[in-house]
């Protein structure tokens, strides 16, 4: 699996990106659908929340096995698995006759999703050479900045012109189709640890320095992600008396800063210490959280530093995907397996945390729990930043 010594080309980052996005949106695509859904089955709008969870739980849950598959089979397959196995379950998705059918369907895309974004992240640490490696996950992780920004937009857009089930016939064809381009246009890979035991395989990852500084970093960054994005829109709209329709120039500000944040964070990480870089942008992050719902400067002001937020957090992302991506060459796809629990456990800790910290003590009580999150992410990672020097 030893990348060419110009690594892969532009067609290879383009198809990395649209795969990350097609997965991405199909586990975020409910939120807009929430309404509707709970109209459909006659279940309150909680209940119906639970189908994000449904597919959350075994995609973080399976992400390990995912990676650990590709180590020995080879990328390409398990991508084009998990984009088939959440497609065809996506269209199944949309004749689901009742909720608790369509609660089964989407465990069982979580299921499948779990074999994909690992094995991606695994490729790009294969096919493009040290010197662009950061700059490859950036384009990685521009797939969950777009499906904010053009997926789950689309997804209201489409539920509101044709209904909630064409949503998801809309994603499982997506994804069909993105199974198709990387089956003829993915490079070809071979498996690298054929004939080694999962023990085996495990015992060299837990082996690596400072393995655990590095996941729990990840996912304080995660968890302080999840907390500001999820909460920002209610925050927007109970501190300067706003409704959805306005709330949405904001987000859409914060995702555009997260894809500013991805291109900066990869050409950044390609010529600086990438632990260093992770240091810097989490305590800005920090810091910049704690200012949007510490202050109440007006709604500009806010979704200003919204896109700030954004721009800082996406910016220690590239490096540190890459960072993971050399910590075991021979067993990349189980270390980044292990990184995508940390990335799906940010997402259920973030909003859980978020939510219990807000009933608590407020929006004040969020920012200043932003902050040390950050401030912790970064003091794990110090230690990391030493390590490569």
């Amino acid at each position: 699996m030893e990348p060419s010594p110009r690594g892969a080309g532009w067609g290879t980052l383009a198809l990395v990106t649209a795969t990350i996005f097609g997965f991405a949106t199909s586990i975020t695509m409910i939120g807009p659908l929430l309404l509707d859904l709970g109209r459909e089955f006659e279940v309150p709008v909680g209940a119906a929340g639970l189908l994000a969870t449904a597919m959350s739980l075994p995609w973080a849950l399976g992400a390990p096995f995912g990676g650990l598959l590709s180590d020995r089979f080879g990328r390409r397959p398990l991508v084009v698995m998990g984009l088939i196995g959440v497609g065809a379950v996506s269209l199944g998705s949309a004749e689901s006759p009742s909720f608790t059918v369509l609660l089964l369907t989407r465990l069982l895309a979580g299921c499948f999703g779990a074999l994909g974004p690992p094995a991606v992240a695994a490729s790009v640490g294969d096919l493009f050479p040290l010197g662009r490696r950061a700059m490859a996950m950036g384009w990685f992780n521009m797939g969950f900045s777009l499906a904010a920004l053009v997926g789950v937009p689309l997804t209201a857009a489409i539920d509101g012109w044709f209904g909630w089930r064409w949503a998801f016939r809309a994603s499982g064809l997506t994804l069909l189709g993105l199974a198709v381009l990387i089956y003829l246009g993915f490079p070809r890979q071979r498996g690298i640890a054929r004939g080694e035991s999962v023990l085996g395989t495990y015992r060299a990852v837990r082996e690596v320095p400072r393995l655990g500084n590095y996941l729990t970093a990840n996912l304080l960054e995660r968890i302080g992600y999840f907390m500001t994005t999820l909460y920002l829109p209610s925050f927007l709209m109970l501190a300067y008396s706003l409704n959805a329709s306005q709330v949405a120039p904001a987000l859409a500000l914060v995702a555009a800063g997260n894809i500013v944040g991805n291109m900066l964070g990869g050409w950044l990480g390609d010529r600086f210490s990438r632990p260093g870089i992770f240091v810097v942008a989490q305590l800005a992050a920090g810091g910049t959280g704690l200012a949007l719902f510490w202050l109440h400067a007006g709604w500009m002001a806010s979704a200003l530093l919204g896109a700030l937020f954004g721009l800082a957090n996406a910016s220690s992302r590239p490096g540190i995907l890459a960072l993971g991506a050399d910590l075991v060459p021979a067993h990349r796809g189980a270390v980044l397996g292990l990184v995508g629990i940390t990335n799906q456990g940010g997402v259920v800790l973030g909003s859980a945390l978020g939510g219990l910290i807000i009933g608590l003590g407020g929006y004040t009580a969020l920012a200043v729990a932003i902050a040390a999150g950050g401030a912790l992410a970064a003091s794990l990672a110090v230690p990391l930043a030493r390590r490569r020097r």
